[in-house]
C-alpha cells in the first residue's frame, strides 16, 4: 500500500513562503510529489492589509516510489 503525506507551509510573505518550499523540494525527489496547491489572503483591516500565503504539498515516502512499479501504481483503487 502507497500511503501519502502532506506538507504545509504558511508564511506571511510570498518570498519566505517561496525559500520554505524550495528547501523542502530540495530534500525530496519530483517523483514523490502528487499534488500541489497555493493560495493567498487578503483581509483588509481598519489601519493595515494582512496578507498570508500558503502551500501544499502531497507526496509519497522515497521507499514507496521505488517499490512502486507503475503497473501496479496504475491498478491500486
Amino acid at each position: 500500500m502507497i500511503n501519502a503525506k502532506v506538507k504545509i507551509f504558511y508564511e506571511d510573505y510570498a518570498h519566505t513562503l517561496e525559500n520554505a518550499v524550495n528547501d523542502f523540494l530540495q530534500k525530496i525527489d519530483v517523483r514523490q510529489i502528487i499534488k500541489t496547491e497555493y493560495s493567498t489572503c487578503v483581509a483588509a483591516g481598519q489601519y493595515n492589509t494582512i496578507r498570508s500565503h500558503s502551500a501544499v504539498i502531497y507526496y509519497v515516502e522515497l521507499a514507496d516510489v521505488r517499490d512502486a512499479k507503475i503497473e501496479n501504481v496504475l491498478e491500486i483503487k
